[in-house]
């Protein structure tokens, strides 16, 4: 049978476009059908501030992305975390652990430029083009594609899914997926800051939801307010400078005043995680495997981490001439992410549900297990090693182009 491709991925956002660069650099045939028109620099206005931890500033260290990415990165080497009115608060040092930086803060339109050209110039891309259908057989998966211009069809050993929460290929191949919406929003907008600590992000729990800031290039921050879906028109729906006051009290007026508000944008808070990641010649990853609660800035190094695992699973069927779509391979990346995914999705849902409720008795738990956080050592630097990815193994794939 004539294969098209060695790899076909669904989905050229950031974890699919990352995943077709790393699997191109093994020396693989790649195309990644994407549903959208290809992303023009400058077009896109998606300017929130993305967090990549150190463990994705590996992996586009090595797909040789990361000195175009750092022109514009800032380096976060501290965070705050606190509890509006509370005693409770947590800060977190790259120094505890002994590393640069606990993550860097990267624009979203410039990651996804830099990744986008990277893929033009080095996969072939069916834009504008969905998904339709999938069948696989014992060598090789079917994928039947719609395009404007007609339908077509494509044979491949490996079919990825990196379609988002919401993934299509998940669904067509009868992978089931459990959700739980945690009937929240999250507002996310730009603006400056009069009394600005350089290399610090903050999170501070409010009444009314959570807060964060964190440094963007230029000088600007990036702020996400959270608040219960049925607020979302009000909170969007305020003047600037009523929000920014809002913003500042929420921070107990820390920063001094906020000013020159970017346009708001409301992104839904839900949680969505796939009952397995493969199956036959399939294999999920990023938000179509897991779409997490965005506190403590998991989800995109999540997938960026999937990405690196499927990558390595492939090298290792590569050096045994083993075939990279077979049970092997794929059984071999699910073992290897399971433990970390699930770790990951209990963290964030257990942080998103116990600072979602405002009863006194958990609002005095959660403030005691900061203030412990903040005296143990050890428990603080164990938290920074599993949040960061720094000391994970890194991604290991020479090239074999």
């Amino acid at each position: 049978m004539q294969l098209d491709y060695d790899c076909v991925v669904i989905g050229a956002g950031l974890v699919g476009a990352a995943q077709a660069l790393a699997l191109r650099r093994l020396g693989l045939s790649v195309a990644v059908v994407e549903s959208r028109r290809p992303f023009i620099a400058g077009t896109l206005g998606d300017t929130r501030g993305l967090a990549l931890a150190p463990s994705s500033r590996n992996l586009f260290e090595t797909l040789k992305l990361w000195p175009t990415l750092n022109t514009r990165v800032t380096r976060i080497r501290h965070i705050h975390v606190s509890d509006q009115g509370r005693f409770g608060a947590t800060r977190l040092s790259a120094d505890d652990v002994g590393i640069e930086a606990l993550g860097y803060v990267c624009p979203a339109d410039h990651l996804l430029a830099t990744l986008e050209s990277a893929l033009i110039a080095d996969a072939k891309v069916y834009w504008e083009t969905s998904l339709e259908n999938v069948s696989t057989s014992g060598t090789a998966a079917k994928v039947s594609l719609r395009h404007a211009l007609g339908d077509t069809e494509i044979l491949t050993r490996l079919l990825i899914g990196a379609d988002g929460p919401h993934s299509k290929l998940r669904n067509l191949v009868g992978i089931t997926s459990r959700n739980r919406d945690y009937r929240q929003s999250a507002i996310v907008a730009n603006l400056d800051v009069q009394y600005p600590e350089l290399e610090t992000a903050f999170e501070r729990f409010t009444r009314s939801g959570p807060l964060a800031l964190l440094p963007l290039d230029q000088g600007r921050h990036v702020a996400v307010r959270c608040c219960a879906n049925s607020e979302v028109e009000s909170w969007l729906a305020i003047g600037d400078e009523e929000f920014l006051a809002e913003l500042e009290i929420g921070f107990g007026h820390r920063f001094g005043s906020f000013s020159h508000l970017s346009q708001r944008s409301a992104h839904d808070l839900s949680l969505n995680w796939a009952s397995e990641i493969v199956a036959d010649r399939i294999a999920l990853v990023g938000a179509a495997a897991n779409s997490i609660h965005p506190n403590g800035a998991q989800g995109l190094n999540l997938g960026l981490r999937d990405v690196s695992g499927l990558a390595n699973a492939i090298e290792q069927a590569l050096e045994r001439n083993a075939d990279i779509g077979g049970s092997e391979c794929l059984r071999a990346f699910s073992d290897r992410r399971r433990s970390d995914q699930r770790a990951v999705v209990r963290f964030t849902d257990s942080i998103a549900q116990l600072f979602a409720t405002s009863l006194p008795p958990i609002g005095i738990l959660r403030n005691l297990a900061m203030f412990a956080l903040e005296v143990t050592p050890a428990a603080k630097r164990c938290l920074i090693r599993r949040a960061t990815g720094a000391f994970d193994e890194p991604l290991s794939i020479p090239s074999r182009l």
